[in-house]
C-alpha cells in the first residue's frame, strides 16, 4: 500500500490539495492511504484556531483516512522552529510509521513553504519519498526564498498550484528544473463551492436579510493587518481601508462587507463604522473568521477590493468576481528588503488589477489579454524575479535584460519600474541602463550628504548601524547581521523595535535571561500604542511560563490603550504557552 502525507497550515492550503485528490492528480484512493497533518504556524499556537477546527473544514475531513495535529506531536515546540537532530532522524522515522500506520510501499509526501520548516523537518524525517511542493498563493510566481540541499530538491518531482493567472508560470523551485502543475480548474471551483455550502448556515445567521440594500448590490473590502509585519504603520493601514471604502462609494455602491484580519486592531473598524454613518453608506462588518472565498460564495459580492491578496484573484479565477486594488503602489515603493517575498504579489496587484484611485474598471482588463500576460506580465515577473535572488538564478538573466532593455524608455511613466529597478540595483547587476561607476559614486556621495552621513572617515560598519538596517536583516532571515546591527545599536540607544527583535532572537537562542531583558527595557518605555505593547506580549508568550508576567503585563497595557482589541485580549488569557526552541533534545 502506498502512503501519501499531506502538510498544511491553512484551511486554504487544505482546500488547493482537496481540490488536486478530487482531480485525480494524486491517483485513485483505493490502495492509498491518506494522512492531513495540521500545522498551527502562528507565533502563539495556542492562541490560534487549527485548520481542522475552522468552520468548512468539515466538508474536506472524508479526503483524508487521518487528520494528525504536527503540534501535538512535537509538542511543546513550535512547527516553525523545531527540527530533529541528525542522530534522532531514525527514531522518528520508526516511531511516526508506527503512530501514523505507515505500512511498507511508495511514500509521497505533500508539503508547502518548502524552503522553512516544517517543511524540511519532514523532508528530513521522511528521506526516502518523493516530494511534491504544493503553492496556494501570488508567491508561487516569485523566486524560491532560500536554497535547498541535494537530497530535497533531487526528490521534488512538481510544483503544484493553483492556475489564478493563466498563461503565468511560477518561478518557484524552477532553478531545479521542477515542473509546475497547475490544479485542474473545474475541480478546484467544484471544492470551492462544497466548501461554500457548508458555511452556508454561519453566514447566514451573520449577513443579515437585508444585506446587501439597493440593485447595485454589495463591495466587499478585504483587510490585510499590513502594519504588523512592517508594510504600514497603523494608521496608514487604516487610512488605507478608509480609500477602499470610499473608492466603493465613489464607484456607486451603498453596500459594503468589510473583512478585517483576525488579528487587526478594532480601531480599523471604527473610522469605518463612523465614516459609513457619515456618507449613509449600509456597512456590514464581518468579524468572525472565515476564509473570504467563503463569502464570494454565499453572498456574491459585486466586486472584491483589496490592497494585494491572493482572495482578489481567486475571486477573478474561480468565483469570475472582478477584483481592484487600492495603494499596492504605495506598498510597493515601501518594500524592503527587496528579495521580500510579498514583492511579486504585490508587483501583480499593481500592475494586473484596476487602480480604484486611477482609471478604477474604465481602464482595461489586462488578464483577460492572453498576449499581454505572457509578453508583459510573465517578463516582468520574471525580471523581478531575478533581481529578487540573482544568484539562483542565472537562467532568468537573458530575459532580465531583455525586459529592461525593453522598458528603459517608459522608466518616467511607469512610477512602479523605477521602485523595481534603481539604479544600484541596475549597477549591482551590470543591467541595461546602469550609471557608470563615476556616476554610482555621486549617487553614493548625495545619499550620503542627504542622510547626514558623509565625510571620507565614515566607515561602512557604522552607516549600517540603522534601525531600519537591523530591521531589513532580521526581515531576510539573516540573523547573525541582524544581531550584530542590534548590538551596536543598543550600545549607544534603545529603540523599541531593535529591543523586542532582539528579544526574539535571543529566544530562538535559548538565551531567556537576555530576551527578559531586552523586554523590560522595552516595557520601561511606556510605549502608548497598543500595537507595541501587543508585539511585546508575543513576543514574551514565545518563553513560556518564564514569559508569564510581562506577556500578562504588556498584553494588559493593550487593553488598557485599545480595550476593543481581540488580539490583546487573547495574550491575556492565553494558557499554556510553551517554551519555543530552536530543536528537540
Amino acid at each position: 500500500m502506498s502512503t501519501q502525507i499531506f502538510v498544511a497550515s491553512t484551511l486554504y492550503g487544505a482546500l488547493t490539495l482537496t481540490a488536486a485528490i478530487d482531480s485525480g492528480q494524486f491517483g485513485p484512493a483505493k490502495g492509498s492511504r491518506r494522512i492531513l497533518v495540521v500545522c498551527t504556524n502562528t507565533e502563539i499556537p495556542e492562541v490560534t484556531t487549527p485548520l481542522d477546527g475552522m468552520q468548512g473544514f468539515e466538508a474536506l475531513r472524508p479526503r483524508f483516512d487521518a487528520v494528525i495535529s504536527w503540534n501535538s506531536v512535537i509538542f511543546p515546540y513550535h512547527p516553525s522552529l523545531w527540527d530533529p537532530r541528525v542522530e534522532d532522524v531514525p527514531m522518528w522515522r520508526e516511531l511516526l510509521g508506527l503512530r501514523w500506520n505507515i505500512q511498507p510501499g511508495p511514500l509521497e509526501l505533500v508539503v508547502e513553504s518548502i524552503q522553512v520548516k516544517p517543511a524540511l523537518a519532514f523532508c528530513k524525517i521522511f528521506r526516502e519519498a518523493q516530494i511534491t511542493v504544493y503553492a496556494d498563493g501570488l508567491m508561487t510566481y516569485g523566486p524560491t526564498r532560500n536554497a535547498l540541499a541535494r537530497d530535497v530538491y533531487s526528490r521534488i518531482r512538481r510544483t503544484l498550484y493553483l492556475d489564478l493567472i493563466p498563461g503565468l508560470r511560477p518561478l518557484l523551485l524552477s532553478e531545479y528544473d521542477v515542473p509546475p502543475e497547475p490544479v485542474e480548474r473545474t475541480s478546484v471551483q467544484r471544492v470551492f463551492a462544497e466548501f461554500g455550502q457548508s458555511c452556508g448556515p454561519v453566514l447566514a445567521s451573520l449577513i443579515p436579510a437585508g444585506f446587501p440594500a439597493g440593485r447595485s448590490g454589495a463591495a466587499m473590502l478585504l483587510g490585510q493587518y499590513l502594519s504588523s509585519i512592517g508594510l504600514l504603520t497603523e494608521e496608514e493601514e487604516e487610512a488605507l481601508h478608509l480609500r477602499m471604502f470610499e473608492s466603493a462609494v465613489n464607484i456607486g455602491f451603498t453596500s459594503v462587507l468589510f473583512k478585517p484580519h483576525p488579528s487587526a486592531p478594532q480601531s480599523f473598524t471604527d473610522s469605518l463604522v463612523v465614516r459609513a454613518a457619515e456618507l449613509n453608506v449600509q456597512l456590514l462588518v464581518l468579524e468572525t473568521p472565515l476564509l473570504a472565498e467563503a463569502v464570494y460564495g454565499y453572498l456574491r459580492p459585486v466586486v472584491v477590493i483589496g490592497c494585494f491578496s491572493t482572495a482578489l484573484f481567486t475571486a477573478r479565477a474561480v468565483y469570475g468576481i472582478p477584483a481592484a486594488t487600492v495603494g499596492a503602489r504605495e506598498v510597493l515603493r515601501k518594500m524592503r528588503p527587496y528579495p521580500n517575498s510579498n514583492r511579486i504579489p504585490v508587483t501583480i496587484c499593481e500592475v494586473a488589477l484596476p487602480d480604484l484611485e486611477g482609471n478604477g474598471f474604465a481602464a482595461a482588463d489586462l488578464l483577460n489579454n492572453p498576449g499581454w500576460v505572457r509578453e508583459e506580465l510573465a517578463e516582468y515577473v520574471a525580471t523581478v524575479g531575478y533581481c529578487m535572488q540573482p544568484d539562483r538564478n542565472p537562467h532568468l538573466r537573458e530575459r532580465a535584460v531583455a525586459y529592461v532593455t525593453r522598458v528603459l524608455p517608459q522608466m518616467d511613466v511607469r512610477p512602479a519600474l523605477r521602485m523595481h529597478f534603481k539604479p544600484d540595483l541596475l549597477y549591482k547587476l551590470s543591467l541595461p541602463g546602469a550609471p557608470s561607476e563615476a556616476e554610482m559614486q555621486m549617487l553614493e556621495n548625495a545619499k550620503k550628504a542627504k542622510q547626514g552621513k558623509g565625510g571620507p572617515n565614515v566607515k561602512p560598519a557604522q552607516e549600517e548601524l540603522t534601525v531600519e538596517s537591523f530591521k531589513d536583516h532580521l526581515e531576510a532571515g539573516e540573523t547573525d547581521a541582524a544581531r550584530r546591527i542590534g548590538e551596536g545599536i543598543l550600545k549607544e540607544r534603545k529603540p523599541m523595535d531593535v529591543l523586542i527583535g532582539m528579544a526574539h532572537l535571543y529566544i530562538k537562542d535559548e538565551d531567556l535571561e537576555q530576551a527578559k531583558r531586552m523586554l523590560s527595557l522595552a516595557a520601561m518605555a511606556g510605549d502608548e500604542r497598543a500595537m507595541t505593547w501587543i508585539k511585546i506580549a508575543e513576543v514574551a508568550a514565545l518563553m513560556g511560563r518564564d514569559g508569564k508576567s510581562l506577556r500578562v503585563f504588556a498584553a494588559e497595557e493593550a487593553l488598557r490603550i485599545n480595550p476593543e482589541s481581540s488580539a490583546a485580549a487573547r495574550l491575556v488569557k492565553a494558557r499554556g504557552a510553551r517554551k519555543v526552541v530552536k530543536a528537540m533534545g
